[in-house]
């Protein structure tokens, strides 16, 4: 059910990590928060391609709450994820990925019924090149069983951007 779904563990600690970053950001800073499976969406509905303000703590208060409110489901498209940042004006100077693997979904329609491995690693090289340029992007890996190179591929990601690691 939705209900044991955002009461998971998993998804808890996603959750907890949200309210822990949120609550280190600078007061004079922007921020965005996307949730993200097959498609994304800000958390706060109509701030889409805009950076909010940290100074505005009922509004950064109302975007962790939404996080609360994400059913967790589907696959995921970290294409489009990436897609969504690279179209912030400015660029972000830093992007905190929160994910349990490598992406499932592509961004071109597939009829394919199982996605390898070695299908996982293409999609997330797919991704990467969307990636807006000299963004460090801190990778928080957390626990999948089954998804071997996802460290791999996300420690080296967070070494080439000048980013950091943590699973």
């Amino acid at each position: 059910s939705d209900q044991n779904k955002r009461a998971a563990q998993k998804w808890q600690r996603a959750v907890r990590t949200v309210e822990w970053i949120s609550s280190q950001l600078p007061v004079a800073s922007q921020y965005q928060v996307y949730g993200f499976n097959s498609a994304v969406t800000a958390v706060l509905e109509g701030t889409e391609g805009n950076w909010l303000e940290v100074a505005d703590r009922d509004q950064l208060n109302a975007a962790v709450s939404s996080v609360k409110q994400i059913i967790p489901q589907n696959g995921t498209n970290l294409a489009r994820v990436f897609q969504a940042a690279a179209a912030l004006s400015p660029p972000p100077d830093n992007i905190y990925l929160i994910t349990d693997g490598l992406p499932t979904l592509s961004t071109v329609s597939s009829n394919a019924t199982l996605v390898t491995p070695e299908k996982r690693l293409e999609l997330f090289d797919d991704a990467v090149e969307f990636l807006p340029n000299r963004t460090p992007i801190n990778i928080i890996l957390l626990p999948l069983e089954g998804d071997p190179n996802a460290s791999a591929a996300y420690w080296q990601l967070a070494q080439i951007t000048r980013g950091s690691f943590l699973s």
